[in-house]
């Protein structure tokens, strides 16, 4: 049922097994920020900063005396940095392409 409102800012009232479920801006979903106009612009900031602690904390280990040798770091990169970087990319990349 919509509630009466002006231009695009319209509630819906929906239901889930008898109880009401909260109308939200933003969700996560499978690891994917979703917001209310489908835009991904929360998603790739979230992810940006992410790497960029994990790129920080590769670098301060790598720099060490006894730091992390080049394959380890590679593996690191690889495993965790691209893998957060490209994590549902097919959903949201032609956000990017739009901006």
């Amino acid at each position: 049922m919509f509630q009466e409102g002006k231009g695009k800012n319209k509630n819906i009232t929906v239901y889930l097994n008898n109880k009401q479920l909260d109308q939200v801006t933003k969700m996560k979903y499978s690891g994917i920020i979703l917001d209310h106009n489908f835009r991904f612009n929360e998603h790739i900031q979230y992810t940006a900063e992410r790497c960029g602690i994990l790129i920080h904390s590769l670098a301060r280990a790598a720099r060490m005396m006894w730091g992390i040798k080049y394959p380890a770091m590679d593996t690191i990169y690889k495993g965790a940095i691209i893998t957060l970087l490209t994590y549902g990319a097919p959903v949201w990349v032609e956000a990017v392409n739009d901006e």
